[in-house]
């Protein structure tokens, strides 16, 4: 199913039902928000309708899946580690790692996704982890595969890889964890590690997440935001004076994650649509967040624009817990990108992912001018 944001605006409250996949589509802003603070949905795709069997052996403990109470319990445990005072606290080591691989370019041409996008993110996991090389190696070469867990359409084959990308990882970090539960420090795995009831499971099913779903998703934002802000170069000067603002208007217009999902596990009325129990929703986040009954211009691209509750980064109790730290990371490696190379140009049809889930760039050649 391919929904542009270019259509013709929504509605606040649409809902439709999808013949051809036998699915709901809630595309307004209310009804998408309803859905996502609403109770009486499940997240778990292991419970959805004709998905393939490979994802039953997914970790049973990964926080993007869990229903209440699970979902519950294990979040309150974890939320303190992703506070915006605890993750303000890294700044310093996030700035480290942005300024190195802005360091690392060479010559006039980079590929931006590869050089800069993925591997900002992947390096400020390891390094707030404190993993070392080895570490960070895993990461970069377990996590592409890792991350089809999150695609709405993903294939059997590539779930099952999915499958062995999270055992690898895992497996490569049992002794770190071991060795970090008796020898804690000042780093994330340790801070996770002390949590008071958390279990050994439940902490590499947060790593995984974190790989996951936080890389992703950030390397696709900082992809993104570049993108929009050489192709229109005045709103630079807003992103240089406001770096988090800017980052707001760029999760809204151009955020990484296009689509989500809910299974309804009670009958749902959805913006006076009934949706039975049973049934799936299709939860379009790019539609809702240019709703014109909630942004002005929505279309327009304006990183002075007063921040007004996106949908980005979802809502209620399966609101992105890593939220802040993509925030941070986005703010300092476009500002830092832009104040390095104002000059900075892209190519005027850049190769664009074709995925369900993700609003990404394959890749983005960029001239450092």
């Amino acid at each position: 199913m391919t929904i542009s944001i270019n259509t013709a605006p929504v509605q606040s409250n649409s809902v439709e039902w999808n013949e051809e996949f036998g699915i709901f589509v809630a595309t307004g802003f209310d009804a998408v928000s309803a859905v996502l603070r609403g109770t009486g949905w499940s997240s778990d795709p292991r419970k959805f309708p004709q998905v393939p069997a490979e994802i039953q052996e997914l970790p049973a403990t990964i926080l993007l899946f869990m229903d209440p109470p699970d979902h519950g319990e294990l979040r309150r445990l974890l939320s303190p580690a992703f506070t915006p005072r605890s993750i303000e606290r890294v700044r310093s080591r996030v700035v480290a790692v942005v300024d190195a691989a802005l360091d690392a370019f060479e010559g006039d041409e980079v590929e931006l996704m590869s050089d800069f996008a993925y591997l900002v993110p992947i390096a400020v996991i390891a390094e707030l982890l404190d993993v070392g090389p080895e570490g960070a190696e895993l990461f970069l070469d377990e996590t592409p595969a890792l991350v089809k867990m999150l695609e709405l359409d993903a294939t059997p084959e590539e779930l099952a890889a999915s499958v062995d990308a999270s055992i690898e990882i895992m497996l490569g970090l049992t002794p770190i964890i071991a060795e970090r539960k008796n020898n804690l420090g000042d780093d994330l795995l340790s801070q996770l590690l002390s949590i008071d009831g958390i279990s050994i499971d439940e902490v590499a099913s947060t790593l995984i997440l974190l790989l996951a779903a936080g890389h992703e998703t950030t390397a696709n934002l900082i992809g993104n935001g570049t993108l929009a802000i050489a192709n229109q170069p005045a709103q630079k000067q807003h992103l240089l004076a406001d770096p988090a603002r800017a980052v707001e208007e760029l999760l809204r217009l151009e955020g990484p994650v296009k689509r989500s999902g809910r299974l309804a596990v009670v009958d749902q009325n959805v913006g006076g649509i009934d949706v039975p129990a049973g049934s799936y929703i299709y939860l379009d986040l790019q539609q809702a967040n240019v709703d014109p009954a909630h942004f002005d211009d929505p279309l327009r691209l304006d990183l002075s624009r007063e921040p007004k509750g996106h949908l980005a980064f979802g809502a209620g109790a399966h609101f992105c817990i890593g939220a802040s730290l993509a925030r941070l990371e986005a703010a300092e490696a476009l500002s830092r990108l832009f104040t390095r190379f104002p000059d900075l140009a892209v190519p005027p049809e850049p190769a664009w992912r074709t995925s369900m889930t993700f609003h990404a760039l394959d890749e983005l050649p960029v001239a450092l001018g």
